[in-house]
């Protein structure tokens, strides 16, 4: 019975881990280690301290948490001693599924994003950008990302400076329809613009897989040839 516990963990979509009472990593599973690609295990420490029960036990709490390629409605914490405590964070899924449509166009990303900062008169000088240039085009749905881009932009424009990224994300991928494709991860950070404004701009974006992080906004974006 043990085992089937342990495995359950093991291959469970949400993200678990037990930290000892320094903050060290005790045990993690398959989705935690995924998580910890792209969040520091301090955080996901903090986290779990600021949601746990204030008796020895175990509290559930729901929390709008958005990371870079990941989005959970809730935390699961629990103790029953001083020595070690564990965390799941329980993953947002419901999330409208991603259609491959005859709207699906071939493009070339970098130059839809010069049309939006073009369109929005953004200086420039402001700009820092890091590109992978050897991303060729490929299908998307021009009409919806343009709106999209042109509704961040417009809101960040007046912002010092403003960090654009445009890779290949490793070893990720996004099924559609019960196909993989690779993702092409977009990451827009202005500075000095907060992530509450930010989170307004894509509360109800249904086209693409848009989340906030703690400098900006990321979009990640299935490479369909």
């Amino acid at each position: 019975m043990n085992d089937i516990y342990r495995q359950s963990i093991e291959h469970s979509i949400n993200p678990f881990f037990l930290f000892d009472s320094e903050g060290e990593l005790v045990d993690y599973n398959q989705e935690a280690e995924f998580l910890l690609s792209f969040v520091p295990k301090e955080q996901i420490y903090q986290l779990a301290l600021e949601n746990a029960a204030y008796f020895r036990g175990f509290k559930h709490t729901y929390i709008d948490l958005s990371f870079p390629q990941a989005s959970f409605c809730a935390v699961s914490v629990g103790y029953t001693d001083d020595e070690q405590i564990a965390i799941m964070l329980h993953k947002n899924i419901c999330r409208q599924a991603l259609k491959i449509t005859n709207q699906l166009q071939k493009a070339n990303i970098f130059t839809l994003l010069d049309i939006a900062i073009n369109s929005n008169m953004i200086d420039e000088r402001r700009l820092r950008s890091e590109y992978d240039i050897s991303i060729p085009e490929f299908k998307i749905d021009i009409d919806h990302f343009l709106k999209l881009l042109n509704k961040i932009f417009r809101t960040i424009k007046q912002s010092p400076q403003i960090y654009i990224k445009v890779v290949f994300s490793a070893g990720r991928y996004i099924k559609i329809e019960s196909k993989k494709y690779p993702v092409v991860a977009i990451d827009i950070e202005p500075e000095g613009i907060g992530s509450q404004e930010l989170q307004k701009l894509i509360k109800d974006e249904k086209e693409f897989l848009v989340s906030t992080t703690s400098k900006g906004i990321h979009i990640e974006l299935p490479f369909i040839l």
